[in-house]
């Protein structure tokens, strides 16, 4: 994606991904297309049904199953080409890309609108992080880097993964591009999200896991939750009609 520079460009509104925009992850997802295409072995799918459907019903965490798909994606990754990789996330985002939460894709097209200047941190790879972003407008993403051999194949192996440390991932941004925070706004719905949520003027946390709810209620941070129909904004109201077009406010 191209890279934005300077406060010219307006505000700065930061998003995580992951259960933020897209409802569930980039990176099963891919994983999932990957093995229907017959680029990775059908035996994926059955070394991740135990752990995800421990999550659904509720006997094990996202976390473990999240960290399973990766060590299961890397290993399968050795030796697949690049250009294999790119046609499947392609497909996935045409078939699969439209599946986001109501309220974060209205309010990062409201705030594109508005002038704000949109970008994202993840830990999904930049491959189909950047496809899935970019009919909503974000002007910069920040993925996992896979890497790659001299032959345009992937090694298996991790160049960078912005996902452990999103506070500095934002911190180099902002001497990069020489820009302040005045006006920004923050969306995550985990934990791992803090980092660059306390940074901005509007941290929102959303859908947020136990961890993100517990931060946010001791620092009285905005909480909406979409559930059904109904988008509820708790704790601290939402003032900007721009964040709160659409919420129910619940006090």
């Amino acid at each position: 994606m191209p890279e934005s520079r300077g406060s010219a460009d307006g505000p700065l509104a930061v998003f995580d991904v992951d259960g933020t925009l897209f409802r569930r992850g980039l990176l099963p997802a891919l994983t999932r297309r990957l093995v229907e295409e017959g680029v990775f072995s059908e035996r994926v799918r059955e070394e991740l049904s135990e752990d995800y459907y421990a999550w659904v019903e509720r006997r094990g965490s996202y976390d473990t199953y999240d960290r399973l798909v990766m060590d299961l994606f890397l290993r399968e990754l050795e030796g697949v080409s690049v250009a294999e990789l790119q046609r499947c996330a392609r497909v996935e985002v045409e078939t699969h890309g439209r599946r986001v939460h109501i309220y974060t894709r209205d309010v990062a097209l409201r705030l594109k609108g508005a002038g704000y200047q949109l970008i994202a941190i993840s830990g999904s790879p930049q491959e189909i992080l950047d496809l899935f972003l970019k009919p909503l407008g974000f002007g910069r993403a920040w993925g996992t880097v896979l890497a790659q051999d001299a032959w345009g194949r992937y090694t298996g192996e991790v160049l960078q993964n912005p996902f452990g440390n999103k506070r500095r991932v934002m911190e180099e941004f902002l001497d990069g591009a020489q820009m302040g925070l005045e006006g920004s706004v923050g969306m995550g719905d985990t934990i791992s999200d803090v980092g660059f949520l306390e940074m901005v003027r509007t941290p929102i946390a959303f859908n947020p896991n136990r961890g993100l709810f517990d931060v946010a209620r001791q620092r009285g941070w905005p909480i909406v939750v979409e559930r059904k129909d109904v988008i509820y904004n708790l704790q601290t109201r939402l003032e900007y009609p721009v964040l709160k077009e659409g919420t129910v406010w619940v006090g």
